[in-house]
């Protein structure tokens, strides 16, 4: 079971460090169940505000709520159990095993030192195997590939059970048959999702909506088709595209050039 139904409303969230504005002026909703792909040239501001849903940027104005709830009103452990997140840069130099980090995943749930239970291994082992990790569960966590490091670290945020999962790059460092298999995985996971992504197909495959970010502020939101065309590609990413259909699937399709 998961907590609440993941709905997510920030109103005019900004951030800024010193005198420099990061995030400025953000408004949107995800609705429950739907996937939300975050886009945005490189220090377009995704990152930041994605840190700001999971309760470790405090905006310097404006609110982000979960289920009708402003986070930063509520405990860490409240937000916790609510919000999962995968981060681009966690360390990895920890003396733990893949199973020791995904099972971390189950803390929000516990107290400090409480046991785990058998329902807490069964939800450990489902993860581990949806992740196609039986062969590594017992090795060092530090000894893994990007990619391997990667795939246990979304297991760890499933066993939290949220029912909100912000995932900052979560392609990154894996080949292409993990990241068709992951984004297939966690569109059919059916909780609310807002994922920051860099493949502009990808993101038109497997989200709902899209959001772009430029320069901290909102460039454009709606579905694929609507949102990626080849102004907003001009204007934002300065290049020249091609924008049509994907022959299988159906979705938009970028062709840079």
């Amino acid at each position: 079971m998961t907590a609440g139904s993941g709905a997510l409303r920030l109103d005019g969230v900004s951030f800024a460090v010193g005198e420099r504005c990061l995030v400025e002026d953000v408004s949107l909703e995800v609705r429950p169940g739907e996937m939300l792909g975050l886009l945005g040239p490189n220090g377009a501001g995704k990152s930041t505000l994605l840190r700001t849903i999971y309760r470790m940027n405090r905006p310097s104005a404006g609110t982000v709520e979960v289920d009708g709830e402003n986070v930063w009103q509520k405990p860490a452990a409240w937000v916790a159990r609510r919000v999962g997140a995968v981060l681009q840069d966690m360390p990895g130099d920890f003396p733990l095993t893949v199973r020791d980090v995904v099972a971390m995943g189950r803390s929000a749930h516990k107290k400090i030192l409480e046991p785990d239970t058998e329902y807490d291994h069964a939800l450990i082992d489902a993860a581990i195997a949806l992740l196609d990790l039986e062969a590594f569960e017992t090795r060092a966590f530090r000894t893994l590939s990007g990619g391997e490091r990667q795939r246990a670290l979304v297991a760890r945020a499933l066993v939290q059970q949220p029912s909100l999962l912000v995932l900052d790059e979560p392609t990154n460092h894996l080949d292409i048959y993990h990241q068709l298999h992951l984004l297939q995985f966690v569109r059919e996971l059916g909780i609310t999702v807002v994922a920051a992504l860099h493949d502009l197909n990808l993101a038109a495959m497997f989200c709902d909506r899209l959001c772009v970010l430029n320069e901290g502020r909102i460039a454009a939101i709606g579905t694929p088709d609507a949102v990626l065309t080849p102004d907003l590609l001009s204007e934002v990413y300065r290049i020249e595209a091609s924008v049509g259909v994907h022959p299988k699937r159906g979705t938009v399709w970028v062709v840079p050039g």
